[in-house]
C-alpha cells in the first residue's frame, strides 16, 4: 500500500453523477494528494430529483472518506453555477492557493500512472512559458511514439490534465480578442490548412456570440491559440472517460470516444520542442472534423478548395 502523499494538489469537479464519482475518487483517495480541492455544483432548480444525487456526491467525499493526511477545500455551492460559470471558477478558485494543478471531473477515470506522468511534466516544464497544459488521454492509436514517453500538440484536451498558474492567468473566459483573431488568419497560420481553421473559427464564434456561455473548455483552447501555447501528450492513452452514453441518433458509441489506459513509463529520453504537422492535420480530420454532420464536411471541404487558390 502507497503511504506517501502525492504533492501535486488535484482538482475534483463533481455534480450529479455519484455512479462515476465513486470509481474517480477512489483513484485519487490511492495516490493520498496532500492536497485536494473539491467542487460540487448545486442541482438545477428545474430538476427536483437532483438534489439527491448531488448530496449523494458531497457525503461520499467527506472527512469520513479522507483517510490520510490531506489538506481538503472543499467549495459546495449553493446555487447551480452551470458548466461553463462553474468548472471556470473552480478551476481559477483553485489557483488563488496553488501554482500547479491536476483537473479531474467526474467521468475521468485515471489511470494511477496518470498523476506520475503529470506531476514529471507539470515539474520539467514548469518554466516553460510555451507548454500551457499536460494532457491525460491519448486518443490516437495508430500515431506511435514509441522513441519517446510524451510529444506535443497544439490541442489541449480536457479529460483529465494538468496546467500551472502562470498559463491559467492566460485565460479568456469572454474571448475578447477573437475578432482580432479571426481577422489575422491566425489558426490557418497555425495549422497551414483552411478547414481545421474553419471548423475552430466556426466553434469560436459561436461561443464567442453567447450572451450566456454554454462551455468553459473552448476558451481554453482559444488560450493555447491566441499565446502559441502547447500540450504535453503522453504516449499512451492514461484516462477512460466512463461518463459517455450512446449517440442518441447513431444509437451507439462513437469510436473515438473511449480507449482503454495503458502504463506510462518515464523513458528519460529528451524530447525536441517540435510539432508533427501532418499528425495534427490527421488527428484534426480523423477525429474533429470526421464526426461533423455530412453538410458541414461538405461545407469544410469547398471552403478549403476556394481558400487553396485565394
Amino acid at each position: 500500500m502507497n503511504t506517501k502523499a502525492f504533492d501535486i494538489p488535484v482538482l475534483l469537479i463533481t455534480f450529479n453523477r455519484p455512479e462515476t464519482t465513486c470509481h474517480v475518487f477512489e483513484q485519487i483517495r490511492k495516490i493520498k494528494p496532500a492536497k485536494l480541492y473539491i467542487f460540487s455544483d448545486a442541482p438545477r432548480a428545474e430538476k427536483p430529483d437532483e438534489a439527491e444525487l448531488v448530496e449523494t456526491c458531497r457525503v461520499m467525499m467527506d472527512d469520513s472518506q479522507i483517510n490520510w493526511d490531506c489538506e481538503v477545500e472543499r467549495w459546495f455551492s449553493e446555487v447551480n453555477m452551470g458548466k461553463a460559470v462553474g468548472i471556470s471558477s473552480a478551476i481559477t478558485w483553485a489557483f488563488e492557493t496553488t501554482e500547479q494543478l491536476i483537473i479531474l471531473e467526474d467521468d475521468c477515470l485515471p489511470h494511477p500512472t496518470f498523476f506520475t506522468f503529470c506531476k514529471f511534466m507539470l515539474e520539467k516544464y514548469q518554466s516553460n512559458d510555451r507548454i500551457m497544459h499536460v494532457s491525460g488521454t491519448h486518443w490516437d492509436k495508430k500515431f506511435k511514439t514509441e522513441q519517446a514517453d510524451h510529444f506535443f500538440s497544439r490541442i489541449g484536451h480536457i479529460w483529465g490534465w494538468a496546467t500551472w498558474k502562470r498559463a491559467w492567468n492566460k485565460y479568456d473566459f469572454w474571448m475578447e480578442r477573437f475578432p482580432e483573431m479571426l481577422h489575422q488568419r491566425k489558426i490557418q497560420k497555425i495549422f497551414g490548412d483552411a478547414s481545421i481553421a474553419d471548423y475552430w473559427n466556426e466553434r469560436f464564434n459561436k461561443v464567442y456570440q453567447e450572451e450566456k456561455k454554454e462551455s468553459w473548455d473552448y476558451q481554453w483552447q482559444y488560450t493555447l491559440f491566441q499565446n502559441y501555447g502547447l500540450a504535453a501528450v503522453p504516449n499512451v492513452n492514461l484516462i477512460s472517460n466512463i461518463g459517455l452514453r450512446p449517440n442518441q441518433e447513431a444509437g451507439e458509441q462513437q469510436e473515438y470516444q473511449f480507449y482503454e489506459t495503458k502504463v506510462w513509463r518515464n523513458m528519460k529520453t529528451d524530447v525536441k520542442l517540435t510539432i508533427d504537422d501532418a499528425y495534427e492535420r490527421f488527428r484534426a480530420k480523423s477525429i474533429f472534423i470526421k464526426n461533423l454532420p455530412v453538410g458541414s464536411r461538405i461545407l469544410h471541404r469547398v471552403r478549403s478548395l476556394i481558400n487553396s487558390i485565394l
